[in-house]
């Protein structure tokens, strides 16, 4: 049985619908009246289901702007289980993809983590910093100077 603030975005999910939520995904990339609200509704909800509707569109429509649009919206909502996503995100070709990865970076470094969630973020970072794109290194260490208080230790 889960419970707290794990089980009660699970209970929303089962509530709303899995499918419901995957299509708020796909409604938020068709750009139609009203997909800001999605996007409102799925930061609020922090969906599982939703963070993984996300990363198929990547992998699926990779290369399209669907794919980036998919990855800029899991920035608004993404959990620590998009964590080890934002590698590949930092490796895609395309920048906007990596300006995404580090978007969905900052999303998941507002909350605590864990220590190999610590690790792993920390090693993400140190690959944003290196990254060959200026505007990618400059908007990591904007987020590694100003990480709140309890993810201080990554800096």
């Amino acid at each position: 049985m889960i419970t707290g603030t794990q089980g009660g975005r699970r209970a929303l999910e089962i509530l709303l619908g899995e499918q419901n939520l995957r299509d708020a995904v796909d409604y938020w990339n068709s750009k139609e009246p009203g997909c800001f609200t999605a996007e409102m509704v799925l930061s609020i909800i922090e969906s599982q289901v939703a963070m993984e509707r996300c990363y198929e569109i990547y992998k699926t429509q990779h290369g399209s702007e669907n794919a980036c649009s998919a990855v800029f919206l899991l920035g608004s909502f993404a959990g620590t289980a998009a964590l080890p996503w934002v590698r590949e995100f930092l490796e895609d070709e395309e920048q906007v993809i990596r300006l995404n990865g580090v978007r969905v970076l900052r999303r998941i470094l507002d909350g605590p983590l864990g220590d190999q969630d610590s690790e792993l973020a920390k090693d993400l970072l140190d690959k944003g910093e290196s990254d060959p794109d200026a505007e990618v290194r400059q908007r990591t260490n904007q987020l590694r100077a100003y990480l709140p208080p309890y993810n201080s230790h990554l800096r």
